[in-house]
């Protein structure tokens, strides 16, 4: 199971009651909330609905979900919310919370994702996906399966 604490900005990965990765991340500069447009990081459970960037370099700039040519191996001088390396993208398991309707996570396409910008993990920079170091996110992707229960608080 994986843990995301917003209020300290970190991901824990759990296994048989133990830590098994924790990382630095960034949540939603717009703060926490599942309405769609908000541009906030929703909460409550969720689980994995589809993984993308298997075998990619790290660094690989993703546009819609899909590679690039592109690898991004410097901290990039704007604020742009890249999506580097992986792509875990969430489902809401809680209807009326983050599932279905105007609040569902898997529409907003919600992701736990690799971002350029590790100089800016442990605030809150992203516009609602969960933002990672492109080497903690491919690590994490190495431990995680589809269905993997998430909890973001």
């Amino acid at each position: 199971m994986i843990f995301v604490n917003s209020s300290n900005q970190t991901l824990y990965f759990f296994r048989d009651d133990k830590i098994v990765h924790k990382s630095r991340i960034s949540t939603s500069i717009h703060g926490m909330g599942c309405t769609t447009d908000s541009y906030k990081t929703p909460t409550g459970l969720h689980n994995i609905a589809a993984m993308i960037g298997h075998g990619l370099p790290a660094g690989t700039l993703f546009k819609h979900r899909k590679p690039t040519a592109e690898i991004v191996k410097e901290i990039p001088k704007d604020n742009h919310d890249y999506i580097t390396s992986r792509i875990i993208r969430l489902s809401g398991l809680e209807e009326g919370i983050n599932k279905g309707g105007n609040v569902d996570s898997y529409n907003r396409y919600i992701y736990i994702h690799g971002s350029p910008h590790y100089d800016k993990l442990g605030s809150r920079q992203s516009l609602g996906c969960i933002r990672m170091s492109d080497d903690d996110v491919i690590e994490l992707f190495k431990l995680v399966n589809n269905k993997t229960l998430i909890l973001i608080d």
